[in-house]
């Protein structure tokens, strides 16, 4: 019986860590221009916002239904392999996409501080 437990614990861990980075890499996303998309030669802003936001959805639905009082987070459907497609483009993102992109960024000039 513990061994299920402890199954159960390993398998929403894993599930909570693979939502962060879906969310982690939708926020960039999100966050960049469209220009610079484009400039580093990987599809549009809008391409990968909306696959982003779909492994997200999916996701949140591969995530194991953990109750919380009245609010229940996770839906439980599906298993580890539609837990892996979920966070597939979000790790394509974060490794190929962002770097590349990162490099087209305009950042604003830093202030020295002083009055």
């Amino acid at each position: 019986m513990i061994a299920y437990y402890i199954n159960y614990g390993v398998w929403v861990m894993l599930g909570a860590v693979a939502v962060v980075i879906e969310v982690r890499a939708l926020i960039d996303a999100v966050r960049r221009s469209p220009d610079t998309f484009t400039a580093a030669d990987k599809r549009t802003k809008t391409f990968w916002s909306l696959l982003l936001a779909a492994g997200l959805f999916f996701g949140y639905l591969a995530l194991p239904a953990i109750p919380l009082g009245p609010i229940v987070l996770g839906a439980g459907l599906g298993g580890s392999l539609f837990m892996i497609l979920a966070v597939l483009p979000a790790a394509i993102y974060l490794a190929d996409v962002k770097p590349e992109v990162a490099r087209f960024t305009r950042r604003p000039p830093r202030s020295s501080g002083g009055w």
